[in-house]
């Protein structure tokens, strides 16, 4: 696998995921922030720490080409938006992990629906059974994720 540095990084990035939800919810509960606002502050912050990242990695800013970019090339940020705003609704009341499974399985059906067309430019990846039956693999841990719960609340 001589890809192994690019999963470890994914999986940073997958490590992160939760522990910013924590922490956004502990935000707004300490705060008296609404989720909506919560998601601004996290952005603001987001923002600034890109700043930072990109100016000790590139040592400056520089303006993007945008007559170069379609319109809804800049939408992204909305998206990230909504994605945030999503997942801080949804933990407070089916917890963390069942939010994250459940975002989880909706990013891998999306994935594998952009990489078996090439949408918006994305390299083509086969779509096989055994994609889909490792769709599927979710899918049901995630019922049995749900079960589990309510198995124990009822009891």
């Amino acid at each position: 696998m001589h890809n192994i540095n690019y999963v470890l990084i994914s999986l940073l990035g997958g490590l992160i995921v939760p522990l910013q939800l924590a922490m956004i919810n502990a935000f707004r509960h300490t705060s008296g922030a609404t989720q909506i606002q919560s998601t601004f502050f996290l952005y603001v912050g987001g923002a600034i720490a890109s700043l930072v990242i990109a100016l000790f990695v590139d040592g400056s800013i520089k303006p993007p080409l945008y007559q170069h970019a379609s319109w809804w090339m800049w939408l992204s940020g909305l998206l990230g938006s909504f994605y945030i705003l999503c997942i801080f609704l949804a933990a407070p009341h089916i917890g963390a992990t069942n939010t994250l499974l459940w975002v989880f399985l909706g990013q891998m059906i999306f994935a594998t629906m952009i990489d078996s067309s090439g949408f918006l430019g994305m390299q083509i990846k086969k779509l096989d059974s055994l994609k889909l039956i490792g769709l599927g693999f979710i899918f049901i841990g995630g019922l049995i994720m749900i079960y589990s719960e309510y198995r124990h609340s009822s009891s």
